[in-house]
This record gives structure tokens, sequence and C-alpha cells, in this order.
């Protein structure tokens, strides 16, 4: 018999540890919780999540969750798709309070790359706002995240010697697996910590019912556990378990017509998590086509899916659909725009488009999309023998979805004859493009009235038209960089210079002014992350060779960005300047000292499994500097005097413009312009 806890009311009253068993289907032989086509994201970072149980394990209410009934497809939170059967429910709203529930107890999607821990040892901080130390550790931090900030990654440090004892206990040589050690479930490399216990096996302990057997089992393995605290929490989360959580079963009448169904569920996002328009365009086509879902699980699962999300490349490939398919709307803007939810409604009123959708995720099969995956990243990927130029995928992780529609488009134009140039192109977008959304239209909007015979011609052809029409900012030409580095013989150092002032005589050619892009490549956050993740692509790709991201979260990433001369040395609390400074500050240094010491110049990927000592703070060669004897006497020296100044900022300004002439001759960027014509 089914579990329908519904049967003769609207609103049930539901245990928590019972929710969990109902979504798992383990409450009947039929019937379980599962999640509707139209769904968010996945968006609540591990602060969310911690807070969350922190609230549970407090006694909070959990919060409503909306549920319904409806025929056709739903899937599990394991990801899988299956036909509602009469015993099921759709999850309408508490997705992500449910996601983290899941997470707590081991299952779920959340699982296959987050653990929650608990440690009985250590006291949360105040700053924590924990009554108990929650803990969490993911695929990319498999030794877990700052105790008080669950965001934040601990310091280079500790995440170093941590390394250094996995490999060590468990390594492969001196190779170590991220993989592996996330899949670890002891607590002794969790870094910070005095005794962790994964969540889910204390959840386990706790289903006897008997608290007391449950402290012996936890007292037994570590004899310095405080009894009490132990009991506190078991006794806390024993209630947690038991605590209801309300449901309220939605009237199937008010959600009978799509229209009424995807407003009512747009408008509860605006109390909790936002349902994007992208996420809505996706849920049609998933309601519409339930096999979707599972032909991009299969792609997820494998290297080909990790160029974006499932929604961005489930939209992707709908937009290549409509534009490589014989359908000619009115209206040319709909033909090659990203799709939206009223063009994905109508998308069975339009075979030809639905024809092209389905050979690129068909019902059965791989389908094209999977192919064109495969065939973007074979060219796109960094390898030291047939890509040398290509991208590390850590940036391929984080080119926009817009790049990934044009990649698609572009998938199966012949690449005979040159190979690198659209590694070039990928790499000039993510470095100059201002609006991708008006790139990726151009670029669309432009293969309808001409496919493209081969890249050599199309891309410098887009890339000059991007330029004049300020989709992109004009990138110096090797030749402009002699000039710049002369200029900089000639400057006062000792007078700090900002952003804008630097780089400035770039914008003497006022047909092509190519300032603008040095200024926002030297001190744009994004800009200087990428610049330097294709840099550094050989180190980090032979160090991280299992590391292949989803994402572009920085706090998942196993690198830090670096600074090569401290901020603690250019950056210092200015109250101390009489012990850090020889001269009476004239000429700008507190003005702009952050400006110049924050450039990309100054910065470099930290490799953090590597055991790279910075003995003092200072540094040894590497992929980008080979001279470090200056750099390290600035770092050395107790304080500066105004020649000092003047090297902190030739230095830097020298080595972003090093590190410019690199991205432009060796990314081949400077090939998008030569021989380039309009079309």
């Amino acid at each position: 018999m089914a579990f329908n806890p519904f049967e003769h009311q609207d609103v049930a009253s539901i245990p928590t540890h019972r929710v969990v068993t109902w979504n798992q289907g383990l409450e009947a032989e039929e019937g379980r919780l599962l999640l509707p086509p139209i769904q968010r994201s996945l968006v609540w970072r591990n602060s969310q999540i911690v807070n969350y149980w922190d609230s549970l394990l407090r006694g909070y209410p959990a919060g409503l969750m909306l549920v319904h009934r409806r025929a056709g497809h739903a899937r599990t939170f394991d990801g899988q798709t299956r036909e509602m059967s009469a015993g099921d429910f759709q999850l309408f709203d508490g997705q992500q309070r449910l996601s983290s529930l899941l997470l707590g107890h081991g299952v779920g999607k959340l699982a296959g790359k987050l653990r929650l821990w608990v440690d009985l040892k250590e006291q949360p901080a105040p700053a924590s706002g924990l009554r108990f130390q929650l803990r969490i550790s993911s695929s990319g931090q498999p030794f877990g995240y700052r105790a008080p900030f669950p965001n934040e990654k601990p310091s280079f440090g500790e995440r170093r010697k941590m390394i250094e004892m996995w490999t060590k206990d468990h390594g492969d040589g001196d190779r170590f697996d991220s993989a592996s050690a996330f899949g670890w479930r002891g607590g002794e490399y969790i870094i910070g910590a005095g005794f962790a216990v994964p969540f889910d096996e204390v959840i386990k302990m706790v289903g006897s019912d008997d608290l007391d057997v449950a402290k012996q089992q936890l007292l037994a393995t570590d004899p310095g556990l405080a009894e009490n605290h132990v009991m506190d929490f078991l006794v806390a989360l024993d209630k947690a378990l038991k605590q209801p959580i309300l449901f309220q079963r939605l009237d199937e009448r008010v959600l009978a017509e799509d229209s009424e169904y995807l407003r009512f569920f747009s408008r509860l996002g605006q109390g909790g998590t936002p349902l994007s328009q992208d996420e809505m365009t996706y849920s049609i086509i998933k309601h519409h086509y339930p096999y979707v879902h599972d032909r991009m699980n299969d792609i997820m699962e494998g290297q080909a899916g990790r160029l974006a999300s499932e929604v961005h490349l489930v939209l992707g490939a709908t937009r290549v659909a409509k534009v490589k398919s014989a359908w000619r709307p009115d209206n040319p803007w709909e033909h090659y725009s990203r799709p939206i939810p009223a063009l994905v409604s109508r998308l069975k009123q339009l075979p030809e488009v639905e024809e092209a959708f389905s050979a690129l995720i068909p019902a059965s099969g791989t389908g094209g999309l999977r192919k064109s995956l495969e065939e973007i990243r074979e060219r796109l990927v960094y390898d030291p023998e047939c890509n040398p130029n290509g991208l590390p995928v850590m940036l391929l992780a984080r080119m926009p979805h817009e790049l990934v529609d044009v990649l698609l488009l572009l998938a199966d134009v012949p690449k005979e004859g040159d190979r690198d140039l659209l590694a070039a192109f990928a790499l000039h977008w993510l470095l100059f493009v201002a609006d991708s959304t008006k790139a990726a239209d151009h670029v669309f909007s432009k293969y309808i009235k001409n496919p493209p015979q081969d890249l050599a011609s199309a891309l410098p052809a887009w890339v000059e038209q991007f330029e004049k029409g300020a989709i992109a900012r004009p990138f110096p030409m090797p030749i402009q960089f002699d000039g710049l580095e002369r200029e900089l013989n000639h400057l006062d150092h000792g007078v700090l210079r900002d952003w804008a002032e630097r780089f400035a005589i770039l914008n003497v050619d006022q047909e092509r002014p190519t300032g603008l892009a040095m200024q926002m490549l030297s001190g744009h956050p994004e800009l200087k992350k990428r610049a330097l993740l294709w840099l550094q692509r050989k180190q980090l790709s032979e160090s991280y060779s299992y590391f292949d991201p989803t994402s572009d979260r920085d706090e998942d990433l196993p690198i830090d960005l670096d600074h090569r001369i401290p901020s603690s040395v250019f950056g210092f609390d200015w109250r101390t300047r009489n012990n850090r400074l020889s001269f009476e500050d004239k000429n700008n240094f507190y003005e702009f000292r952050g400006s110049v010491g924050n450039s990309l110049g100054n910065l470099g990927w930290l490799d953090a499994s590597r055991n790279r000592s910075k003995g003092a703070g200072e540094h040894e060669a590497d992929d980008l500097v080979s001279d470090v004897e200056p750099w390290n006497r600035l770092i050395k020296k107790p304080r500066w005097d105004l020649d000092d100044v003047a090297t902190f900022q030739l230095l830097i300004d020298e080595q972003t413009i090093r590190l410019s002439r690199r991205l432009i001759e060796e990314g081949g960027i400077y090939r998008l312009r030569q021989g380039s014509c309009s079309g």
C-alpha cells in the first residue's frame, strides 16, 4: 500500500526521518516523494546547508513544503526520471531544504559532491552562530572548509600540510587524488577538527532510539570526548529527526493548466530561491520531453558535460536546433536568440525545430549533443603534445554559457588547416568580449545568413565586427607592446598611477584604442583569474590531471590566487606606516597601492598540492617569473623608500605587459586580426 499522508486531509505533519524514507521509497511498496519537471537548480551554498541543519538541531520549524499530484513524469532526488505512479507525490516547493536534509542522511544528488560532518570535540566559534560544530567537505575541498565560514577555503598552508599527510598515508607515489580523499569517511583529515564524524553515521546510530548506546559507541571511539556534550548533540539530533515537517497538498485543479502551473511556480520564487528564466525554459522542455533529463544525466556524468550546467547545455542545444532547422519565423530575433518559455512551450508545433532538437538529444542513444561536446573538448582542451595553446579544464568551466552556445553551433564546422584558431577565439572571448549576449546574437544571426565553410575566415571577421560594434574591447597587437615597454622607462614610478592612467598610451590610436583592454585585463577580478589559468595551464594540468570542475566557484578549486609581493607588504594597516615607509606619502602610495598590487602582474595561481615552501613569504622561480630576486628583495625589506615604491610599480607593470603579450602571441589571439575580412 502506498504511503499517503493526505488521504483525508490537505495538510500533513510528517516526522523528518519519515520524509527522507518517503523520498527514498522506503515507506511502502510504491509511492515516493519526487521532483517535478519544473524545478530550480540546487543553489544553496555550504553555509545555507549548515545553517539549515543547525536550525533543525535547535528545534526551529523546518518550513512549509508544498506537494501535488500530476500525471506524467517526475524524477527522483538521485536524478532518475520515472513515470508517476498512483502513490507518488511531487514536491512543488522546498527542494533546497529537502536536498539539504537528504545530504545529512548521506543520500540524494548533493551527496555525490558534498559531505556533512559533526565535530563532537570542538566548540563552534561565536562568529559561526552554530550550536554544534558542523562542517562540510566537498570533492574540490576534501579536507573541508573554514569552520566558522563554510564557504571559505582553509589557508594554503593548512591544506598543503593535510595533502602531504594524506599522500603519505594513502597516496600513489607523490600524486594526490582528491576523489579518493573525498571518499574517505574518517574525520582525521578534516582541517581543524577535533573529532569529526560523518553526519549520516550519527543519524544511523540515533535511529536505533537508544541514545545511550549511540553515546557509548562514540565515546569508545575517542575517550577524550566530553560525555555531556555528546549526549546534548544526540538528544538534539533525535528531536530534529522526529520533528514534524508541515506539508500542504495543492489543489490539482488549480495546477491543471500549464499556464497556471508555471505562473504559481515562478511566484513562489519571490520569497525564496528565485527561478531564473533559463530554469523555467528548461523545466518546460523536460515537461514536454521527459527523456531529456536522463540523456543529460548520461552526458553530465562524463567529461563531455563539464563545459556548462545541464540547464545551459540543453538551452544551447535548443538554440542550435532552431538555427540549423528549416524553420523560418517572421521575427528574425526569435530565430537566433536564446530560447525562452514562450518558444519551448510550443516546440511540438514547430516540427522542423523539434526534429533538429531530437537529433541533438534523442529519446534513446547518444545523439548529436554529446558528439558536439566531445568535439569541442577535443579542440579546446590543453594538451602539451596535441594542443599546447589550448585551455586548461579549470578555464573551460568559466566559459560564459553564450560562448558555449556558439561553440555548439560551430562544432561541426571543418577544422582542417587551422586547428588552433577555435581555442584562440575562445580565449579572446574570455578576455576581451564585453557583452557575451550581444556577441552570441551576432554570431547566430550571421550563421543564419551565411553558414561558414571554415573557421579561418569566419572567426577573424566576427572578432573585427565585435570590436566595431563595441561588443569586444580591441586588444593590443604584438608590435604595440614594444612601445609600451619603452614608455615604462620614461615614467616616474615613485608616483603610483591608477588603472585609468596605466597603459593609456595604447589609446593614442583613436581608430583602434587598446588601452582599455589592457586596463581591464590588469584589474578586473574575473579577467585576471582567467588570464592566469591559461598562462599556468601546463602547471595546473600536470598537477591536477584528475580535477575537471563543472563550475567556476573559486571555493571549490584546489588552488589559490596568490600575491607575488604579499598584500601584507604593500597593503598594511596605514596606522603603522611610519614603521613601514621611510618617506612622507605625497605621491599617492596610499591611494593607489591596492590598484597596483592587486593587478595581473602581481598575481599567480598557487598550486595547493605541491610541496612548495615560501619561507618568509619569498618566491621561487616558476612559469610566470624566472628572475625572482628583485621581487624577494622587496618582500624582505622592512621599510620601503621611494625607490622601492618605484620598483614595486615597475616590476608589476613590466610583468603585466609580459603576461599580456604571452596571451596575445602564444594564445594565437593576434591571428584573429590578421587577414580578417568583413562579412
